[in-house]
């Protein structure tokens, strides 16, 4: 058997090597998670919105975790703890809020509890019986602030409704409250956001909201009115009631109007402030603001006249009395009342003006209408009340005058009430009657009855009865005898109507002595005249008869022909 050689390298033996790379995986798992959790909590802080505090009146309704805050309908937000402030007098409300939400607040951001409401100007809030009780936010406008004062009740318009906001200065709300309801001609236009006191606490302001496009017929000419409760009154048709709606009934209400024309004005910027008139009667008078003053001196009573009573010109108001007062004449000794009245120029009499100055009365004009008759009286102007007012008018026939000044102010002559003129005339007949000899008069009267009776019982006329009488029986014989001789006929007819002819004459002459006595009216004058003209009307047929025989003897045996 063979040695191996020396030279020849030993056998190699084969060497195995392990790598160890599964310890450096088990420091890469910490990373991971470390990395996972700075990834969810960062994602968790990027989804969490901010945090914010409102200070309410009371949390009713508002339960941490569960009270959702929400604009138009959409989670925004959800409370996280409530708690009583540090001086008792409120409770803050802390809430979370989503991420992007910061959008919604700034320094007018509102917030208030959307719960249910009942009242007079309807219902509210009725999604809060099915979810619950929640806070309902009105974005605003500006940086970003984290801390508000919530509203106790919802507000009436919220701030992405387009319109404009007005002021109103009124000395009292009468009726008005926050809700009540503007109108245009009728139209609901706007509501009432409110009311505070000014700064001296004598002036009322009330704030109102014109919606759009609404808000562009207010005008710096515009009038606003208290359109509240219901007017009644008299008027030429008679009676009447004016009410603006039902609503205004129950919640008050402000109207408005704008004149039309070149006057009208230019629109109105917001926060404006108009003056709140009392009715519409008020604001459409306040159109004429131009006044006047003259003077008038009543002579008699001018009770139920005070300051503020309506001065008319036949029927239509021209302006107000401004002063009633009672002056002693020391010259006459006597009393004089001047009454100052405040008339509106544009509506009486014309107006002139210098340099844009105030307004003065057309003396020229005035002058010429009072040697006119234009005169001012009294007139009653509420039976019931007994208030009274001046009314001017051209009286007819009224004594002449003439306008007279003192200092500035001119004094237009004044004329006697109706019922004045009414009770002079009367006394002015009473006068008269008592000027008249009214026993002479009775004595006249008594004679001529006197007279009277002894007519009646006088002879003559006893006898002019008698001969009438007679001559009526001639008639009747004549008549009878009439188929006789007809010239005895003719003779006694003659003699008859002769009879009657002078009995008519005397019975003429004696009662035309009587028309002397006796006055008209009287039943034995009226008989007698009656008598005369019968005895008359007897003769005239008489001798018509007479001659007609003398024409035609023949009619006593065939009678008259056809």
């Amino acid at each position: 058997m063979s040695t191996p050689s020396a030279e020849s390298p030993p056998p190699l033996e084969p060497e195995v090597q392990t790598r160890r790379w599964w310890p450096q995986l088990l420091w890469l798992l910490p990373l991971v998670t470390a990395l996972v959790a700075g990834w969810l909590v960062w994602d968790s802080l990027a989804r969490r919105g901010p945090e914010i505090t409102i200070s309410f009146r009371t949390a009713e309704g508002i339960e941490p975790g569960k009270t959702k805050v929400k604009y138009r309908e959409v989670e925004v937000g959800t409370v996280t703890r409530v708690q009583i402030a540090a001086d008792l007098s409120r409770v803050v409300v802390t809430a979370r809020l989503v991420a992007g939400a910061e959008r919604l607040l700034a320094p007018d951001t509102r917030f208030w509890v959307v719960r249910p409401r009942i009242g007079i100007g309807g219902v509210s809030g009725l999604t809060a019986l099915v979810s619950g009780a929640y806070i309902e936010v009105d974005p605003g406008r500006g940086e970003p602030v984290f801390r508000f004062e919530g509203l106790e009740e919802p507000p009436l318009i919220r701030s992405d409704v387009p319109g404009t906001r007005y002021v109103l200065e009124a000395s009292e709300l009468a009726g008005i409250d926050r809700g009540s309801p503007v109108y245009y001609r009728g139209i609901e236009v706007g509501q009432v956001l409110g009311w505070s006191l000014d700064e001296q606490g004598r002036r009322i302001r009330i704030h109102v909201f014109v919606r759009s496009p609404y808000d562009r017929l207010v005008r710096t000419t515009t009038r606003f009115w208290n359109a509240s409760g219901l007017a009644a009154g008299t008027g030429p048709e008679g009676f009447f009631v004016r009410i603006q709606s039902i609503q205004a009934l129950l919640l008050g209400g402000i109207a408005f109007d704008t004149p039309q024309g070149p006057t009208s004005g230019a629109p109105a910027t917001a926060e404006s402030r108009f003056v709140l008139f009392a009715d519409e009667d008020a604001a459409r008078e306040s159109r004429y603001t131009d006044v006047a003053r003259v003077r008038v001196e009543f002579a008699s009573s001018v009770r139920g006249l005070r300051p503020g009573a309506p001065v008319e010109f036949r029927g239509i108001r021209i302006g107000r009395v401004a002063e009633v007062r009672l002056v002693f004449d020391p010259e006459r000794m006597d009393f004089r009342i001047p009454v100052t009245l405040e008339i509106q120029p544009q509506r009486f009499f014309g107006a002139t003006g210098e340099d844009g100055g105030a307004p003065q009365l057309d003396l020229e004009l005035l002058r010429t209408l009072v040697r006119q008759g234009l005169r001012a009286r009294l007139r009653t102007a509420n039976l019931l009340t007994g208030e009274a007012l001046v009314e001017f008018d051209l009286v007819a026939d009224s004594p002449p005058a003439e306008l007279r000044l003192e200092g500035d102010m001119p004094v237009i002559p004044s004329a006697p009430t109706e019922f004045e003129a009414i009770t002079g005339s009367l006394q002015e007949v009473l006068r008269k009657l008592a000027e008249l000899p009214l026993a002479a008069m009775v004595e006249d009267v008594r004679q001529a009855a006197r007279d009277v009776g002894a007519l009646a019982r006088h002879p003559a006329l006893e006898s002019t009865l008698l001969a009438a009488r007679q001559a009526a029986e001639d008639v009747a014989a004549t008549a009878r005898n009439v188929r006789g001789d007809i010239g005895p006929l003719l003779a006694t007819l003659e003699r008859a109507a002769s009879r009657t002819a002078r009995a008519a004459e005397a019975a003429e002459r004696a009662f035309r002595g009587l028309e002397g006595l006796v006055g008209p009216g009287s039943r034995t004058r009226d008989d007698v005249i009656e008598l005369v003209r019968e005895l008359r009307a007897a003769a005239r047929a008489i001798r018509l008869f007479a001659e007609y025989l003398e024409r035609n003897p023949q009619a006593l045996i065939r009678g008259k022909g056809p």
